[in-house]
């Protein structure tokens, strides 16, 4: 994207790239439209520390004052995709401030400045994008129409209701703790998983350690479950959250295959006794729907609730919506919703 081409010379707003030094005042924008405010330590660790070390934002900026008046704005990420690592880029912070909203005319600001962003991150070329992801449920009419928004699946969250669920039996030979942060063997662990997995981010200990140890404003537990000899048989991530309900527990992120019935139990069991020790009176967690530990879980217990969100990607490959709906592996954790 040329910058100075973007938009006329005389037009009041500016539509580029993000540049060092914009983030404050992205900041203060943010914090006059999100009730949650947030900080630049936030930020950093967000836009500028993720494990692929790329900045996607593209900024409407008001030239008289230096304003960021709207943004577009992406967390790229590692995907592992039919059998090869590309990148993907997770859509937030979406943002124009009102006054500003039908800024150049229709289809308006939000428009103009997320098409510059998808003309430039997406593509086939070295370096962008395959697609890009998110649950855009109040941008979801514009997206569509403007941006070429696809629908993929509903986001339907399992949950245990904790007032009925008792001590869970643990598969015996098995240990679950809680570290710190994540090492080599849960490196080796994606490794050995990639086999059964056709499209998911990459869970490696960088990125886990980066999405929940390094998290600036959330506290999530991360949990290892061994076998006797110290063999890595599987992790998940929990955390508390106010989605979809008050004091919701979850489990956040999930690296069990999907045939070790007995490390799930070991892991579900933890995530239960936590729960229950933290006063929730859920315990939630999420997959996609064809996935085996969708099936697995009300196996356990869990039954399924319907959420108003939904997921939705923008995309150049050559795969219909039914690819992404029936083989991208998600969980909670790969939404900023908890």
């Amino acid at each position: 994207m040329s910058e100075a081409s973007a938009v006329p010379s005389r037009d009041p707003v500016a539509i580029r790239l993000y540049r060092p030094g914009d983030e404050q005042a992205i900041v203060s924008t943010y914090n006059k439209i999100f009730p949650v405010p947030r900080d630049l330590r936030h930020w950093y660790w967000k836009f500028r520390d993720n494990p692929t070390g790329h900045t996607q934002i593209v900024v409407a900026i008001e030239s008289a004052t230096g304003t960021v008046v709207g943004q577009y704005a992406a967390i790229p990420l590692a995907i592992w995709m039919e059998g090869r690592r590309s990148l993907t880029a997770q859509i937030v912070d979406l943002l124009v401030l009102p006054q500003w909203r039908t800024h150049g005319g229709r289809p308006g600001l939000f428009a103009q400045v997320g098409r510059a962003w998808i003309d430039h991150f997406i593509g086939e070329r070295e370096g962008q994008d395959v697609f890009a992801f998110g649950w855009p449920v109040p941008a979801w009419r514009a997206g569509r129409k403007y941006l070429g928004y696809l629908n993929v699946r509903d986001w339907d969250i399992l949950f245990r209701e904790m007032h009925e669920a008792g001590p869970r039996a643990r598969p015996e030979g098995l240990s679950v703790e809680e570290v710190p942060r994540f090492g080599a063997d849960v490196d080796a662990l994606w490794e050995r998983m990639t086999g059964e997995l056709r499209l998911a981010v990459v869970r490696d200990a960088r990125y886990l350690n980066w999405r929940y140890a390094d998290h600036p404003d959330v506290h999530y537990r991360l949990l290892a479950c061994r076998a006797r000899d110290g063999a890595l048989r599987g992790i998940a991530v929990y955390g508390v959250c106010d989605w979809p309900r008050p004091r919701t527990a979850h489990i956040v992120d999930w690296l069990v295959p999907a045939g070790d019935q007995d490390a799930t139990v070991a892991l579900v069991a933890h995530c239960e006794e936590l729960a229950a020790a933290d006063g929730a009176p859920v315990l939630a967690a999420i997959f996609n729907h064809v996935d085996p530990r969708f099936l697995a879980f009300q196996r356990l217990g869990f039954l399924v609730l319907g959420t108003s969100y939904f997921v939705v990607i923008t995309t150049v490959a050559r795969l219909d919506t039914v690819y992404y709906r029936d083989n991208f592996y998600l969980t909670s954790g790969d939404s900023d919703l908890v």
